[in-house]
This record gives C-alpha cells, structure tokens and sequence, in this order.
C-alpha cells in the first residue's frame, strides 16, 4: 500500500510531466490508489494537472523563480524558502546543518548555502546553543553578496564547542 508521502518523495525529485499510470510503474502500485493520492496532492498543491484529457501531472513548484544568483555556482535563491528556513531555526534550537537538513527536508548542501547566504548579509546568528536569527530586515538582499566560509567563523567565534572533541 502507498502513502501520500511515498509518492510526494518521489515527484519531488521528478522534473518531467508524468501520468498515473508512470508512478504506479515506479512505485509498483494500483494505478487507482496513485491516482486517489495525486487527487489529495493536487488539493495540497503539491502537483497540478496540466492535461485532464491526458492525466498528465507536474510538479507544482518545478520552477521557482529566484533571487540574484550565487556568483560561485549560479544558485538562484528565493525569499520565500529561506523564509522558511528561518521560521523552522526559529521554532527549536539547531547546532548543525545536518540538524536543520533532517527537519526542513532538503540536502545538506542546499541548507548549507542558504545559511551561508543569510550569514552574509547579518540575518542569523550564531551562540552556543546554535543558530538564532538576528533580524529579518534585509532579507531582500539574499543572494547579493556571499561571504566563503562565514558559518565557519560564526562557529568559532561562537562558544559552541564541538561535540566530537575529546
């Protein structure tokens, strides 16, 4: 039996348009009960169906529109997930990437770089019990300026002492 979150995780990943019979392929599932659960992330906006005669689905957020892009490796950042981002350091106290990775859904590395974005431009923090937002002022200037190995330093300056040292 499939759950929503099955098939969530897997159109996440997946940038083509896809049908329910493809996902039932994948998933080695009921093309009925794909297709009650694509239903359900359509109301949730998760996909959209871009042809009802076809049953032809996308996924809802395949193209985010960004903000100025990362001079390094063209990243592309948008408001809107990093806003995200800080309501989640916001609601617990996070001491790592790998942390924040675990609850916000996402690589290491985007996390990463986004931290490092908002680093730069002075929006969080760090103390020793983790990552903490300082303001959300400015944060229109995401992207603009990258500071290389900020987080680093924030942690060295911080007091957070590394859990691993013996």
């Amino acid at each position: 039996m499939l759950n929503s979150e099955t098939v969530s995780n897997l159109i996440s990943k997946y940038n083509q348009p896809f049908t329910p019979k493809m996902l039932a392929g994948m998933l080695d599932g009921d093309i009925k009960e794909v297709e009650y659960l694509l239903g359900d992330l359509a109301k949730a906006d998760k996909v959209r169906c871009i042809s009802p005669s076809n049953s032809l689905y996308v996924r809802a957020n395949r193209y985010t529109h960004g903000m100025a892009p990362d001079p390094r490796c063209k990243w592309k950042y948008d408001i809107q997930t990093a806003m995200k981002l800080l309501d989640l350091i916001e609601s617990k106290s996070y001491r790592s990437v790998r942390e924040l990775t675990k609850d916000f859904g996402r690589s290491r590395q985007f996390v990463f770089v986004y931290l490092e974005a908002l680093a730069s431009i002075s929006i969080i923090g760090m103390n020793p019990h983790g990552y903490y937002i300082k303001t959300r002022l400015g944060i229109e200037q995401l992207g603009r300026y990258i500071q290389p190995g900020i987080l680093g330093l924030l942690k060295k300056y911080s007091g957070m002492r590394n859990q691993y040292s013996y």
